[in-house]
């Protein structure tokens, strides 16, 4: 297989399993939703516990951008004896383990709401982790980038 056609293949599939992820906040929404409308609350956590559990779950919502970072740049090292399809699927695995840090924020909210009863938590951490999805869906120029250079590095 020509390695473009590898590289698009990979890409493909890479994205479409972002898709789903990305998606599957749709389902947190949906939960929030069902709950808020029925009028069900599991309230309680109390106020003070509460408070700092926010705290605890806004701080690590910021901190996911970088802990993304970190955790993909520790996956993305190369080595000089790797195959392209070695390659191309340390570029999925970093690609799937950032979007699931992705849904953090979301998931965190989510442990906010049912903790609250309160869909503001939930909400603006959901628009924290959109932002994230934003920012790490993959995107082919970066995958194509890479791997010419891997391929520059692998023919010197």
């Amino acid at each position: 297989m020509n390695p473009d056609d590898a590289l698009e293949k990979a890409y493909g599939t890479s994205k479409i399993i972002s898709a789903a992820m990305a998606g599957s906040l749709l389902i947190s929404v949906i939960i929030v939703e069902i709950l808020k409308f029925q009028g069900i609350t599991f309230a309680m956590v109390p106020a003070p516990i509460l408070d700092k559990l926010r705290f605890v779950f806004v701080f690590l919502s910021f901190a996911a951008y970088f802990i993304i970072n970190f955790v993909s740049n520790k996956v993305l090292v190369k080595k000089p004896a790797a195959s392209h399809e070695e390659l191309l699927g340390k570029l999925a695995l970093a690609n799937i383990i950032s979007l699931a840090l992705c849904e953090l924020p979301a998931l965190f909210g989510l442990v906010l709401f049912l903790g609250s009863g309160n869909p503001r938590d939930f909400y603006l951490l959901l628009i924290m982790s959109l932002l994230l999805f934003y920012a790490f869906f993959p995107r082919y120029s970066f995958w194509s980038n890479w791997s010419r250079v891997i391929d520059t590095t692998a023919l010197s």
